[in-house]
């Protein structure tokens, strides 16, 4: 899903595979960070959270590499409230994006 809310196409079968294998590491990775959150290891949610920055738009999914930049910032900076903020908008997005 692009920032509009239309899907993703992807159609070669293989490229499909990858990018359902990535989201699905990246919701598990939500879990990961929001337990982090909740145990102030704002380390790890640096960590994380770089990655994604690194990750996302190597995939098309710019979203992803926006909000891992300003996750990453936020946790830096020992920020409670905006990595929680940042953390609900990524959940919200990887709850839309759909492989068409």
């Amino acid at each position: 899903m692009d920032d509009q809310g239309t899907p993703i196409t992807v159609a070669d079968p293989f490229a499909r595979y990858l990018m359902a294998q990535y989201l699905k590491r990246r919701e598990e990775e939500l879990a990961q960070l929001n337990s982090s959150l909740a145990d102030a290891d704002f380390e790890s949610i640096v960590l994380t959270a770089h990655k994604l920055f690194g990750s996302g738009a190597a995939y098309g999914l710019d979203e992803i590499s926006r909000l891992g930049g300003e996750l990453e910032s936020a946790a830096g900076s020992r920020h409670a409230a905006e990595v929680a903020a940042l953390l609900a908008e990524l959940e919200r997005y990887l709850q839309h994006v759909k492989l068409a």
